[in-house]
């Protein structure tokens, strides 16, 4: 186990529900119906990303919607520690902003590196894009 409930709990997490499986990180199985479905339903921008990092093409193994603590993650790198969010206009509320900071500081306290993508900019160019993530990171660009 990576974390404890001690440790999310100083981190100021909700851990209720949580189940660790000797991998890191932990999260809410209840998420999993929900997490299969949207990989069957996603956005057309997440879909378009995805067939440039599905596959290791980046040199690097993505999953798609991956249950993480009680939240989904659009694309998660366990290698890389680093979750990849496409954000489209659901996003910019004040209130779904607030619930995206959140979100953020509880990915970031149990060690994940959180990278945003505009909707729009994965719909205009998916290479750039995923390109992006690597360059957020500070790590090499892939060519694609």
């Amino acid at each position: 186990m990576y974390l404890s409930d001690n440790i999310l709990m100083q981190l100021n997490i909700p851990t209720e529900g949580l189940e660790y499986h000797g991998t890191f990180p932990p999260y809410a199985p209840q998420l999993l119906p929900l997490a299969k479905e949207l990989r069957c339903n996603g956005t057309k921008s997440e879909a378009m990303l995805w067939k440039v990092l599905k596959n290791k093409q980046t040199g690097y193994s993505f999953t798609r919607q991956k249950p993480i603590l009680h939240f989904i993650a659009d694309f998660y790198c366990q290698e890389l520690s680093v979750v990849v969010e496409v954000d489209g206009n659901t996003h910019f509320s004040a209130e779904d902003h607030a619930d995206d900071i959140e979100r953020d500081r509880q990915m970031q306290a149990i060690g994940l590196k959180v990278v945003r993508i505009l909707d729009s900019a994965v719909i205009r160019n998916p290479i750039e894009s995923a390109q992006y993530i690597f360059f957020k990171l500070g790590l090499p660009v892939p060519e694609l």
